[in-house]
This record gives C-alpha cells, structure tokens and sequence, in this order.
C-alpha cells in the first residue's frame, strides 16, 4: 500500500496544530498564583490580633479588600479610618476588609499593638506577618498596599499607595454579586 505523501503532511500538520492549540488553552484557562491582576492571591496563614490564627483562604466567598501596613506609615494612618468605614458599611454585603501588619518593618510591637487598637482593627480580620513571609510572597515594595480579590481570590486590583473609601467603594462594586 502506498501513502500519500501530502496526506502524511496534511495529518502531521493536523496533529501539530491541536497540540498546539491544546497548550494555549490549557495556558489560557487555568489561572496561576501570582500577585499581579488576574493571579490567584498566595495564601498564607498567620497570627491575629484577637489571639486567633487566619488564612487568606477562609475569607473565599467574598470579595476580599486586603491591606498591607506598618505602624510608622503616614499614609497608612491616613486610610486606616477609611478602610474601617468600609467594612462597616460593606461587611455584611459580602466583602471583607483584611489588614496585614509588616510586623518585621515594624519598630517596635507595642507601637503595632497601639495602632490596632486606636482604629479598632480588632472588628476585622487583623494579621500579623512576623516574621516577613507576606512581604516576601507579594514581593512588597510600598506601605501601603492594598488587592483587592474577587470571591475565588483572583486579584482584581492593586493599589501601591494611600487609597480612600471612594475608590476601593468604586472598585469592589463591580464584584458584587
């Protein structure tokens, strides 16, 4: 039997292009963790404030507003207020508000402590990265920072810097279901 040699071509080609495409695809639909726009949030587990222990994870579900800050930053003293205000208003419309504390930036742990308690961070889920692990899974580069995360912890948005009420509202209202 003799084969066609433009046949044997065409189906190579054939079989190539599918693989292709299959690599594509597969690259294409299934997120990665990573902490740029698109990524899926690293989780982490860490201690808190109210003497419990928190994961990122447990928050899935609800749109997640998660703050990086230190004690010693102005511009975090100045959005903290707004951050609260926030999860007043937003927490039981499905967001919540997750502050971080960069516990390893910090000066001194009491002044950390002080912080906390002067904007009543206790109502929200308030951790503290000891020992830096956040800092360096999310590659910190300015206090504050701020994701915001969809209900599957895909990072939605990221503000390096001071933000306020109005535009984190903005942002999380078109994540809303």
């Amino acid at each position: 039997m003799k084969v066609n040699r433009k046949v044997v071509t065409s189906l190579i080609l054939i079989v190539a292009a599918a693989a292709i495409l299959f690599v594509v695809f597969t690259n294409l639909s299934v997120s990665r963790v990573g902490t740029e726009k698109g990524d899926i949030a690293p989780d982490f587990t860490l201690p808190m404030y109210n003497g419990n222990e928190g994961s990122l994870s447990n928050y899935e579900g609800n749109v997640v507003i998660m703050n990086l800050w230190a004690s010693w930053c102005d511009p975090c003293r100045r959005e903290m207020p707004e951050l609260m205000k926030l999860h007043q208003e937003y927490k039981d419309k499905g967001v919540t508000v997750v502050t971080v504390n960069m516990n390893s930036y910090e000066r001194t742990q009491e002044e950390a402590e002080k912080f906390v308690k002067e904007h009543d961070m206790e109502q929200t889920p308030a951790m503290i990265d000891e020992e830096g692990e956040v800092a360096d899974l999310y590659n910190l580069q300015l206090l504050p920072t701020t994701y915001i995360l969809d209900e599957n912890r895909k990072i939605v948005d990221k503000i390096a810097g001071e933000t306020n009420f109005e535009q984190l509202e903005n942002k999380i209202k078109e994540h809303l279901r």
